[in-house]
């Protein structure tokens, strides 16, 4: 049952940014249909107090509206398509591209390359559906009845290029209508440190992001000139400009922005911006010109633009239809995913080696979390830990839905008195636990800093029963932090059996097991592996990804990690013992190749005699590819230069 709220990311709390103008309006839309917004940071937690973690019992969706960040919360989520290839491209294309896919769906803008981008990335994955929801940086209103206004030429914008001290992507255009006196510039004069419009004439102030302010000085200059970048002219994207003038009831002047043809046709006025700023100004003059001279006819395109913009893009019209079909949207996303046979059953083992509370209730909030599995779970806890602290456990345990029963296993070996003596190797748990806890056919090992999204464990195992020759389905992963004071979690690169302890960490949990494909004579190796234990499993196995990210681990790096009980040069060897294909790192072969005299990484010529220039001098100058009689004529030449040049 729908609860009527969303949910839309701010990403940047401390900075006013164009996403703040369509966070208001947003509002506004939301307002009109009964509906509620609450605006986030990218956990899904409130931006304002009580900065309250939002769940999925709490909003619809979640909406994303940049890719700058992965999904990082347990709720279904919607990411806008709303930038070109080209950003993605000089932002870093496979990273960003890969947080697209965090997400649960798609908005469109109706850009036939920014769909086929999606397209593109889930072609060979049937688990995974295209775009079905178009949806704008738009708004829903005011809408205001055209007027000829000021007849003065609108435009807005940041000029963000002048931030690197470059020209900005119109200032040839721009700085030729300055000297008109018909432009109205708009927008915030000073951002990132830098006087944005210096030099303008016509710059008339900000706006103030509240979703309706900028539709009304549109409305009272009469014109609006929107204009894209030629990477959104490329991929025939449009920014909100040409939905708030037509909202505004302007007569628009656009650049020659294919969506704009397409939807807009002879509504607007139209510029070519690819040429040269003197022929593109000689364009905007005649339609100012053509304006004056014909009010009516001007108001009247003004009219139809709005008209189009009414019956195709209002933000309220968007968004009533995606909570239309939400339900079944849902529904059938969610069975794309969902196990084919849901009886089938996984033994999940949650690993607590020293009890801490807060690590069982997250492990009970992981369990309870998952949906369409049929799943036994286990707290696996140091037997120790489990004489005092067994019947506290249990009595949590008995109180909560979570289908968990506490087993203890021994993480440590102990003296007579109770004292350590030695921890044991996480492979030697491993071993433990999948000969005398597992009779499923499926088992995931959760560590205590791994969280599970609710589709964690249905999705492996779809993946799993659509690949029956595989062993092993894994997922993508965040990993948690904090940088400069503010939390982070950042999407994981491909789980790499052959990294090394320095890299990041591969996981436990991701991976979801066949128990009947684990290879018997791994307890040759397992063992006798620590913090590579779990790269021997993953690595052994035929792997098959959900391309999903369902899993958010808290650990950083190895600090506060229990010492290592084996050498991490010596765990290398064992797993290049037990399958030298996968494990030959090329860091242990550079170690079996002689060791190569360093060369120096540079020259210093300030610290050369004369005789070693001259010998450097000769040596490059014969390196240099050319025939050889024309270098014995350029020494030839050279020779007899030096004579005459000595004193």
């Amino acid at each position: 049952m729908l609860c009527r709220r969303f949910a839309v990311i701010k990403l940047w709390p401390h900075v006013k940014a164009a996403e703040d103008e369509v966070i208001e309006r947003l509002k506004i839309a939301a307002k009109s249909l009964n509906l509620e917004c609450l605006v986030v940071d990218s956990f899904a937690r409130l931006i304002h107090q009580p900065y309250t973690q939002l769940t999925r019992d709490d909003v619809d969706f979640v909406l994303s509206l940049h890719f700058e960040t992965p999904k990082r919360f347990d709720i279904f989520s919607f990411v806008t398509l709303w930038n070109p290839l080209q950003f993605y491209y000089e932002r870093g294309y496979r990273k960003l591209t890969r947080h697209l896919l965090t997400h649960d769906d798609f908005l469109s803008t109706a850009s036939a390359s920014g769909d086929d981008h999606i397209l593109r990335l889930i072609s060979n994955d049937p688990k995974r559906d295209g775009p079905l929801f178009r949806f704008y940086p738009t708004l829903s209103g005011p809408i205001l009845e055209p007027a000829e206004g000021d007849r003065k030429l609108f435009y807005v914008g940041i000029n963000w290029e002048k931030m690197s001290r470059k020209a900005g992507r119109h200032d040839g255009l721009l700085a030729l209508l300055d000297k008109t006196g018909d432009l109205r510039i708009y927008g915030p004069k000073i951002f990132g440190g830098v006087d944005v419009w210096e030099g303008f004439q016509s710059y008339a102030g900000s706006v103030p992001f509240d979703g309706v302010s900028v539709v009304r000085l549109i409305h009272a200059a009469g014109i609006s000139l929107v204009l894209s970048s030629a990477a959104h002219r490329e991929a025939e994207m449009m920014s909100c400009r040409i939905f708030e003038s037509a909202a505004a009831g302007a007569v628009i002047v656009c650049d020659e922005n294919p969506f704009a043809r397409r939807f807009f046709g002879d509504s607007l006025l139209y510029i070519d911006t690819t040429l040269p700023p003197e022929e593109t100004f000689g364009q905007v003059q005649s339609h100012l010109d053509w304006i004056k001279s014909e009010p009516v006819k001007a108001r009247q395109m003004a009219k139809q633009a709005q008209g189009i913009f009414r019956e195709n893009f209002r933000l309220d019209t968007c968004l009533e239809r995606i909570y239309h079909e939400l339900p079944a949207r849902k529904q059938k996303l969610e069975c794309l995913y969902a196990p084919k046979r849901r009886e089938e059953k996984i033994r999940v083992v949650f690993l607590m080696p020293e009890f801490r509370f807060e690590v069982l209730e997250q492990h009970i909030a992981s369990c309870l979390a998952q949906k369409n599995v049929a799943i036994r779970g286990v707290v696996a806890m140091d037997d120790r830990d489990a004489e005092i602290m067994g019947p506290r456990v249990r009595s949590r345990l008995s109180e909560s839905p979570a289908a968990l029963e506490m087993v203890p296993v021994h993480f440590t070996e102990r003296r007579p008195d109770g004292s350590l003596k030695r921890r044991r190797t996480a492979g030697e748990v491993f071993s433990e636990v999948l000969a005398y806890l597992v009779q499923e056919e499926y088992v995931c090992i959760v560590a205590p800093h791994e969280r599970l999204f609710s589709d964690h464990l249905s999705s492996l195992l779809r993946t799993l029963q659509d690949a029956e020759g595989a062993g092993c389905a894994w997922s993508d992963m965040l990993l948690a932090h904090r940088s400069d004071g503010q939390d982070q979690a950042d999407l994981c690169d491909d789980p790499d059996a052959s990294n090394s302890a320095d890299d990041a960490p591969i996981g436990n949990g991701r991976f979801l097991f066949r128990f009947s494909a684990i290879q018997t004579r791994l307890q040759t190796a397992l063992p006798y592996l620590d913090a590579f234990a779990m790269h021997l499993l993953f690595g052994t196995s035929k792997s098959v990804p959900t391309r999903r990210c369902t899993l958010v681990s808290a650990r950083q790096d190895c600090r506060g990690e229990p010492p290592a009980v084996v050498p991490a040069g010596l765990e290398r060897e064992i797993l290049i013992d037990y399958a030298p294909e996968v494990f030959r790192a090329e860091a242990h072969r550079e170690r079996e190749e002689p060791e190569q005299p360093q060369r120096p990484t540079s020259l210093r010529l300030d610290g050369m005699t004369p005789e070693e220039k001259t010998k450097l001098a000769v040596d490059l100058a014969h390196a240099i590819p050319l025939p050889e009689v024309l270098k014995k004529l350029a020494f030839g030449v050279y020779r007899l230069w030096l004579r005459f040049a000595r004193p």
